[in-house]
């Protein structure tokens, strides 16, 4: 079986699917990627069992055939050759690979030595609006858990209402929440987990000009974007009731401008204590007073005016490092803050929402000393 194909075309895509091929495998099998050729069409799959890329490239072919080849060799091997066609012969469990003046010999496997690859039925599969669901990735990927214990929260809740899609993120420290109204063209319920790996992945690649097909069932979910495919083992686990920790009674409010706060904040983190990374918040009638302070280094103050109706002084902690993450996010000019008092939760938002959109953090305040 032979086949030709464009070095630039063929080295997108293969860096593509190549980039979920773990260095160190637990499974040797799975260094490798599988090609499939068929009717001018070139086929790429690799998987690290819990993720699995597929990616077609147009070739010109002669016959039909499948084999397995180890992903580093093919991509060290494509980087280094020239731009223009590059031709493959597979035969005799070898692929020979030509260009203009080189000739390459790689072994390879046989299909039947490879991981079988399962995808989503046609029927489960939907067109979705790709870059509000980019942007939600990018507003909550950040606040899931690292701790393997509690797995449910180690990866993105998404649950599904009718026409709508909200996503969930949480380390029990914060937690982020973004919902895309009008999101699924027919009505969609139910609820699953997905990991934070392959929903990176997907932002990745999503495009302005791109469609996204989206969909999923009891034990994976498939992301198509273009010519690309991924499909991911869900999160098998309970997620917790995010909704009972969502302080709907927080009152005082507090607006301040986020570039400004970003700033103070960058400024006095110099002397934040690097290991409870508290910054104090002094709120009061219309002035915000941030402080930080290290035994070694010394302390800073910054003060900023704010709107902030109360009369009484409010003092408040926080996580420096996490408060700094959620800001950087937040996508009006101005920031809202919501609070009740020193030890109970705040939720933080934009001032003003996308059209069609809704999100907001919550951040558990630090104890004072």
């Amino acid at each position: 079986m032979k086949f030709k194909v464009d070095r630039n075309e063929f080295l997108k895509n293969l860096e593509i699917v190549s980039s979920i091929v773990p260095v160190k495998p637990v499974v040797t099998i799975i260094s490798n990627i599988m090609i499939d050729v068929k009717k001018d069409k070139l086929m790429m799959f690799s998987t690290d069992f819990e993720i699995s890329l597929f990616s077609e490239v147009e070739c010109s072919s002669s016959g039909e055939g499948v084999f397995i080849l180890n992903a580093k060799t093919l991509v060290d091997l494509i980087r280094r050759l020239p731009d223009g066609e590059i031709n493959f012969n597979y035969q005799n469990d070898r692929v020979i690979i030509k260009t203009k003046t080189g000739e390459y010999n790689i072994p390879t496997l046989k299909k039947e030595e490879y991981v079988e690859i399962i995808r989503i039925e046609k029927e489960r599969v939907f067109p979705v609006d790709s870059l509000p669901l980019k942007s939600a990735i990018e507003n909550t990927i950040f606040a899931t858990s690292k701790d393997t214990v509690k797995i449910a929260i180690t990866g993105v809740l998404f649950e599904m209402n009718k026409k709508s899609l909200t996503m969930v993120a949480t380390d029990s420290h914060r937690l982020a929440l973004n919902t895309i109204n009008e999101f699924f063209e027919d009505n969609i319920s139910g609820s699953i987990i997905v990991p934070p790996k392959s929903l990176q992945i997907i932002r990745d690649l999503i495009d302005e000009k791109d469609q996204l097909y989206m969909g999923f069932d009891d034990k994976k979910i498939m992301f198509k974007i273009g010519k690309i495919e991924m499909w991911a083992k869900l999160i098998d686990g309970t997620y917790p009731d995010y909704k009972r920790v969502i302080p709907y009674d927080n009152e005082k409010i507090m607006i301040v401008n986020k570039s400004e706060l970003l700033t103070a904040l960058n400024a006095v983190n110099v002397f934040v204590n690097v290991n409870t990374k508290l910054v104090k918040f002094e709120i009061s009638k219309n002035k915000l007073v941030i402080l930080a302070f290290q035994n070694q280094q010394g302390e800073g103050k910054e003060e900023l005016q704010v709107k902030y109706a109360e009369d009484e002084t409010l003092n408040i902690g926080f996580n420096i490092n996490y408060l700094m993450e959620i800001l950087k996010r937040i996508e009006s000019e101005n920031v809202k803050f919501k609070m009740k008092g020193e030890m109970f939760a705040v939720l933080i938002e934009n001032e003003e929402s996308k059209i069609g959109e809704e999100s907001f953090y919550i951040i558990m305040p630090l104890r004072l000393k």
